[in-house]
């Protein structure tokens, strides 16, 4: 699929570190804005990039960090939501599908096309007419009429099956479709989407993570402003704005915005080597009939997610050994040789889905589709919704206040909906990427394993990362032998992407958590938290205290 550039990519790099911020809080104390907006994940990161590309300045606020919630807890996909279909949710189908392929064309280093095998077995609910009349009803939605299109799906023979996928069972099996989705950082997805909104206002919009909005200020039933706190300095200050957009997921509630339903997803991640795995794979679980995936992420295999209603901290969901059985049990059976248990298990993590409440259908069949809720005051809430349309529940949510009179009326082509289908500005391709490198003498300087990681990541951003390895050749030394991560991408971020802790560090910038084994996550921890040590000026006090708060979260995730 290739990349389009009819739209010319505007708007210059700003720095953005933690060492910035008390400037940074000064401007948001003296500023007015246009709009506020309560959330960090996704969706907040959407709302403001539908305003920054229409020149509407945000003050955008989250009392943890940016993608601390169910933005950084997804099964880390860009997916149209085959299993939708079955709730004839095909609108929903139809808008995520067609985001998707935009995704992939305007973030191709980021979002990395997937094939999904749907296996159809003797006496399963997956019956050959189900899995093909699915597939068809998928690329018919996802690609008719649609500027941007992705591969069309193959039904494949058990034979077919066993040569490209040789761990698979295959008995009982009648066909298999082949179908494509796609990969993705979710966290960093946000980042950047957070970081093109902030380039593009030129200096006069505000993401501020760790902040708190105190308390919304009305007047004459109209709102007037919101009550900041900085829960890093304890600094407090009033902003002043008619609009204010309540985008906290699974928080919605706490903020006059509809009542959500928490249900609880959990992975596992497994060395690739283990389970075997080429690709990913739809399984039915073997307990109860739902679909969970087993997804190829590099040298990892992530399996999940369940999806059951939950009731305990929203700030910290953590798998339980019921969970992971749970999961495991189908896991082995459809793969036999592959005999995983708690001792594979590199990592796991849990998020929550901020589901609007729908009466009392079972969790996994609840929609997916976003809702808003405005009761004509100027705080207009939005929940439910996907990763994949995060532009047009930003879009939604804009038009919205715009007609409502929070903001400015919207001219010309501004008021369509795709207006903001254009690359975002961290991509690019893979061959692009080389040529570049080529032309600026970047080439050849860290193993291509490193190479890869670091286009995937940050793509153009990688340009600056290379170029610091160049004049510090010590700085593209692996920090953990067998894993891509390096001094200059820890500098990168510490100067770009506004991590004051060595948590988001390791969480969220990067997947750190996620594909290291938690036996070597002390080792990690302690070199990540000596760069960003340097960085920031941390005593020894201070530092010891980054490790010793990441550990104990990495401790709770592992339940054996």
């Amino acid at each position: 699929m290739s990349r389009a550039d009819d739209f010319h990519t505007e708007g210059t790099h700003l720095s953005w570190s933690a060492l910035d911020r008390p400037g940074v809080l000064d401007r948001a104390a003296t500023l007015d804005f246009d709009l506020v907006i309560i959330g960090g994940g996704i969706t907040g990161a959407g709302v403001a990039r539908e305003a920054a590309l229409r020149g509407i300045t945000f003050l955008l606020l989250d009392r943890e960090d940016f993608a601390f919630g169910t933005s950084s807890r997804s099964s880390k996909l860009v997916h149209g939501g085959m299993r939708y279909l079955a709730q004839r949710e095909w609108k929903l189908v139809r808008e995520s599908t067609t985001e998707r392929n935009w995704l992939l064309s305007a973030l191709p280093n980021l979002v990395r096309p997937l094939g999904f095998h749907y296996c159809a077995y003797l006496g399963s609910k997956d019956s050959p007419g189900r899995v093909k009349a699915a597939l068809r009803l998928y690329d018919l939605l996802s690609n008719a009429f649609s500027r941007y299109r992705i591969r069309r799906h193959r039904i494949l023979t058990p034979a077919q099956l066993r040569e490209r996928e040789p761990r698979v069972r295959s008995e009982g099996m009648v066909l298999a479709g082949l179908y494509y989705d796609a990969n993705v950082d979710d966290a960093r997805l946000v980042v950047e989407v957070l970081k093109e909104a902030r380039d593009f206002s030129g200096g006069r919009s505000v993401a501020l993570n760790y902040a708190e909005a105190v308390r919304v200020l009305q007047e004459g039933g109209k709102v007037r402003g919101v009550e900041v706190r900085d829960r890093l300095s304890d600094r407090a200050f009033t902003v002043r704005a008619a609009c204010v957009v309540n985008a906290t997921g699974i928080w919605t509630g706490e903020l006059a915005g509809p009542e959500t339903r928490p249900t609880k997803g959990v992975h596992l991640a497994i060395p690739n080597a283990r389970l075997g795995n080429r690709e990913a794979f739809i399984l039915r679980s073997l307990d109860d009939g739902r679909n969970f995936f087993v997804l190829r992420r590099g040298d990892i295999s992530l399996i999940g997610t369940t999806d059951t209603d939950y009731q305990g901290p929203l700030d910290s969901p953590f798998c339980t050994r019921e969970d992971a059985d749970y999961l495991l049990r189908t896991v082995n059976i459809r793969f036999p040789g592959a005999d995983i248990g708690y001792d594979d298990i590199l990592s796991t993590y849990a998020g929550i889905r901020p589901l609007v409440k729908d009466g009392g259908a079972a969790a996994s069949s609840v929609s997916r589709r976003h809702v808003i809720r405005d009761p004509g005051t100027g705080l207009v809430a939005i929940a439910g919704g996907k990763l994949t349309t995060f532009r047009l529940m930003g879009w939604d949510v804009l038009s919205h206040c715009s007609r409502m009179g929070y903001l400015r009326p919207l001219r010309g082509r501004e008021r369509g909906r795709h207006f903001t289908r254009r690359p975002l500005k961290a991509g690019i391709t893979w061959e692009a990427f080389a040529k570049v490198l080529e032309a600026m003498r970047l080439d050849g300087l860290v193993p291509e394993a490193t190479l890869r990681h670091l286009h995937q990541q940050y793509g153009h951003g990688a340009v600056a990362i290379l170029a610091e390895i160049k004049a510090d050749p010590a700085s593209g030394l692996p920090l953990l032998e067998g894993h891509p991560f390096c001094g200059a991408e820890i500098r990168h971020i510490l100067e770009f992407e506004n991590a004051p802790t060595l948590m988001d560090l390791m969480l969220r910038r990067t997947e750190m958590q996620l594909t290291v084994s938690h036996r070597l996550q002390a080792v990690l921890a302690s070199r990540v938290a000596a760069v960003a040590g340097t960085f920031y000026g941390w005593d020894a006090p201070r530092t010891q205290r980054e490790i010793s708060a990441y550990l104990d979260y990495v401790r709770k995730t592992i339940f054996f």
